[in-house]
């Protein structure tokens, strides 16, 4: 694997191409919208609206309040990992015409994705911050300061497994598919509706599985800890941030690397 300021260098070298296309996915996404970049926070509105109605008024998920802002704050760590890690994945594949034309270091095209999916997770967390300054149950404020290191490792999560998964789909065109048919069971395995406290009906064993095994779990909670509820994240939960997301980085780099080479021959 490239040492970092060979990939830096890599990287900045070509950064006229890599705006072009954070530019050129943004605009693409909104293409013919009368109200174009508002589809960013009126669908995460409108998802917000529903499923608090079925999670806090029929399944009376109603021991957090206000649950509207807890739910919105998960969907915004979720729309940020998950939306870049789908978008990333048939990157590649979607921009063939350019791979198989053009020499550039190819993961210019997943990371300019998940840069792009980056501007609505960013438009969520700025409506979500200062709602939950003034409505969330704070217990303090001085977790935020953490709040950079977090999202940083989310974002080192979302790069390592987008690229790993964009690589395969070049080679494996199933995977996009696969990646779509299991993000909606892994949207609502993860902590996103509900606290772990509340499932107190729940074995144990369960709740380590959902909590660990689901490696979005952890950083789920250390978000809504520090956003919403204004406490210091689990250390246990941080530390496993900072291993998963190193470990999908770096495998995840690795993977791009070896693959790289016949990609414009796949496509």
């Amino acid at each position: 694997m490239l040492a970092a300021p060979a990939v830096a260098s890599r990287l900045l070298s070509h950064r006229p191409l890599f705006d072009n296309l954070v530019r050129r996915e943004v605009r693409q996404r909104y293409k013919g919208s009368v109200i174009g970049l508002m589809w960013t926070l009126i669908n995460p509105i409108i998802m917000v609206g529903v499923y608090s109605v079925v999670f806090r008024y029929l399944l009376r998920f109603d021991s957090i309040s206000p649950y509207a802002l807890f739910l919105f704050v998960g969907l915004t760590v979720w729309t940020f990992f998950s939306g870049g890690v789908q978008v990333a994945t048939s990157s590649l594949v979607s921009n063939s015409h350019l791979v198989t034309k053009v020499a550039f270091p190819r993961e210019i095209v997943p990371l300019a994705a998940i840069t792009a999916n980056a501007f609505t997770a960013a438009a969520m967390l700025a409506i979500a911050l200062p709602l939950c300054l003034v409505f969330a149950p704070l217990d303090g404020y001085q977790p935020l300061v953490i709040l950079p290191v977090l999202i940083a490792l989310l974002a080192a999560l979302t790069v390592g497994l987008g690229l790993l998964l964009a690589a395969l789909n070049v080679y494996f065109r199933d995977t996009e598919y696969l990646y779509g048919a299991l993000s909606l069971p892994w949207f609502f395995l993860s902590p996103i509706f509900y606290t772990y406290e509340v499932l107190s009906g729940v074995d144990s064993w369960v709740i380590n599985v959902l909590h660990y095994v689901n490696f979005a779990s952890p950083f789920i909670l250390s978000l809504q800890d520090v956003l919403f509820f204004g406490r210091w994240p689990d250390p246990i939960d941080v530390a496993y941030m900072a291993v998963a997301s190193a470990i999908a980085l770096g495998v995840g780099w690795w993977a791009f690397r070896r693959l790289e080479r016949d990609m414009a021959l796949q496509l």
